[in-house]
């Protein structure tokens, strides 16, 4: 997704209620590297070195010509051998502590170096990238079931390219990778080498798989609706193409209210209510989304009607708690754990034997 699963909130509850119901698979795949602002994952501790990593995902400024962009629509590299990348499971949360397996995704070719990899204290390992033919590469670390620290670090010979890593568990359990990048729409995806997402995606093999987009296309005004639909459908279909025993589901755009600029062009004062009038383009977007996900098999979860439907937004801004941020786009910390909360009850009604938790 976008922006609201960027920031791994929402998601946060929807993983901890998941994998409390039914037991702690790991953390899953993440991104290690230096991407865009408020990269998170709240049950691991991610650091890395400040302007020593190349990031790429798709925007003008950090694109890709080749599509490189692998599983998270994100890859980062470096022939720095002052780089390095460090991943620690969860210090204090009860979930994200304990991993029993490491699998590295990075791409292979000929002119590639090589990682060191560092787990705990231990003897860092030589992760070998060199090879005749290009392509993409996997190298996993069993380790015993418990906390640890995984360090990365080129070796200097030449560049690595990185997709990310998994981290899970050998128990029963639900492992759910959150990947999402600021203002992006669903539409992107369509840029990253199919090739490499079909083979990454059919790797992790996923029983459920959620797509979350739209808010930032509902700013859009000048995109016509069927042609975003199109895009979208595309970008659907290729997924279901991949894994087509995987359920799906999509979810929609928060309500996103459109501010009223005043007729000077000067900006608001701060002692003077600012005013608002509803998105035309948001239930057209909804109604589009809601079409191709019907089309190709995939549930549907109304965002903005959980919030409370058109210039909700406004409430959750101006509610106590705060769930709205000032924005008026994304939430608070308590407007993501409610909004959580609302999807994981929607995900679970009607499972069997399933006790909901409060």
């Amino acid at each position: 997704g976008a922006s609201h699963m960027a920031a791994d909130l929402f998601t946060k509850v929807v993983r901890h209620r998941l994998q409390a119901a039914f037991g702690d698979g790991g953390p899953g795949f993440v991104v290690p590297g230096p991407p865009w602002r408020d990269h998170n994952h709240r049950d691991l501790n991610l650091t890395f070195s400040k302007d020593r990593w190349d990031p790429y995902w798709v925007t003008r400024s950090h694109k890709r010509e080749d599509g490189l962009y692998g599983l998270a629509g994100a890859s980062f590299s470096s022939r720095d051998r002052r780089a390095w990348s460090e991943v620690e499971t969860a210090r204090k949360s009860l979930f994200g502590r304990m991993v029993s397996s490491v699998e590295l995704f990075y791409w292979k070719h000929k002119r590639a170096g090589d990682l060191w990899v560092t787990i705990d204290d231990g003897r860092r390992k030589k992760v070998r990238m060199k090879s005749r033919k290009a392509g993409p590469g996997y190298t996993r670390f069993e380790v015993e079931d418990g906390r640890h620290v995984i360090r990365l670090q080129p070796r200097g010979n030449g560049r690595v390219h990185l997709f990310g890593m998994a981290l899970e568990r050998d128990v029963p359990g639900v492992v759910m990778d959150v990947m999402g990048i600021n203002g992006a729409r669903m539409s992107a995806q369509l840029a990253w080498e199919p090739a490499l997402f079909g083979e990454h995606l059919r790797r992790r093999n996923p029983d459920l798989i959620v797509l979350a987009y739209g808010t930032n296309a509902a700013g859009d005004k000048r995109d016509p609706i069927d042609a975003y639909e199109r895009r979208i459908e595309r970008a659907v279909k290729r997924v279901r193409d991949v894994v087509p025993s995987a359920s799906c589901i999509l979810i929609g755009p928060s309500d996103r209210p459109e501010k009223v600029d005043r007729a000077d062009g000067k900006p608001w004062p701060e002692d003077e209510p600012r005013q608002f009038f509803a998105r035309a383009r948001q239930p057209q977007l909804i109604a589009a989304q809601r079409r191709v996900a019907l089309r190709n098999g995939c549930g549907y979860w109304d965002m903005a009607a959980a919030m409370g439907g058109e210039l909700s937004m406004l409430r959750w801004v101006h509610s106590t708690p705060r769930l709205g941020a000032r924005d008026y786009i994304h939430l608070t910390r308590d407007g993501y754990e409610r909004l959580g909360k609302l999807f994981h009850q929607a995900l679970m009604a009607g499972f069997p034997a399933y006790e909901a938790r409060p």
